[in-house]
């Protein structure tokens, strides 16, 4: 009787938390509520709680139209989903991003639309552009290769919509570095060294493709030569020139007069000139 009476008296203790807090831990949203409105944000939310927090899968609509709809952890954006916005204008559903999140910006992989008609898939962090991806502009332009802060930094491509293409190095969103641009249109390519999109040194070549380019330059460049190769083209020419100057100075050679100037000494033969003389 006596452990009895023990047992029953762990279960008849008083209670120290009171009414109101046990009220509130009871009213917590816990698992699937159909919708909760924000009166500060005028916002609604349909989906998963835990403990009074948006947590698991769920769509909130705020009051400027923008629609997640996706995982949410500890009240935030945290998995993959789909941000989306509804227009003011015709009242359509257009999607802005999808991929992954992490703490409520965009991080990992994704699909990226802009207002202007552009579309990016690749890396994100942070909200930015940054590790691998490619854009298609709506001007016709693409780039492909690494981001940094949403800019291209490191190896990429890009292509103008013309056609004409830069392969190479990338710091900041401009040429920085060594690279190759492709004049399709004239069918010639440069490779070297850019600064800030300018082309610094290099050397500019006809390309394989010089003759089905669209308006291929008139003048082809010439090949570039070894400088060895130069000089003794040199060499050849310098004595072929001399060889034909011979001739060219003994018409030219003048009669000496009949009277020998004394002190000079003349060898015979020297100048058919002097065999009259001599």
């Amino acid at each position: 009787m006596k452990y009895l009476t023990n047992f029953m008296m762990v279960f008849l203790k008083h209670i120290k938390t009171s009414y109101t807090r046990r009220k509130i831990e009871n009213s917590k949203r816990n698992g699937l509520r159909h919708t909760i409105f924000s009166p500060r944000s005028k916002s609604y939310y349909i989906g998963e709680w835990k403990n009074d927090i948006k947590e698991g899968r769920g769509r909130e609509v705020n009051r400027d139209g923008w629609i997640y709809d996706g995982s949410w952890l500890n009240n935030k954006k945290h998995g993959c989903g789909i941000l989306s916005k509804i227009s003011k204008e015709d009242h359509k559903i257009r999607r802005y991003y999808i991929g992954e999140w992490v703490a409520g910006a965009k991080q990992g992989f994704g699909y990226n639309w802009f207002e202007d008609g552009s579309y990016y898939e690749g890396d994100f962090c942070r909200n930015k552009r940054h590790g691998y991806g490619r854009i298609w502009y709506c001007n016709g332009d693409y780039y492909e290769g690494a981001w940094k802060n949403d800019l291209y930094h490191g190896l990429g491509i890009f292509i103008k919509d013309n056609g004409n293409k830069y392969e190479g190095q990338f710091v900041k969103g401009k040429k920085e570095g060594y690279g190759t641009f492709y004049h399709i249109i004239t069918g010639q390519k440069q490779h070297g060294f850019w600064t800030s999109d300018l082309f610094i040194n290099g050397t500019m070549l006809d390309a394989d493709f010089r003759q089905c380019a669209s308006r291929p330059t008139p003048y082809p460049i010439p090949e570039i030569k070894l400088i060895s190769h130069i000089k003794n083209s040199q060499d050849i020419s310098e004595t072929n020139d001399q060889k034909e100057e011979l001739p060219y100075t003994e018409k030219l050679c003048r009669r000496i007069p009949k009277h020998i100037i004394p002190n000079i000494c003349v060898s015979k033969n020297t100048c058919f000139c002097l065999n009259s003389v001599l």
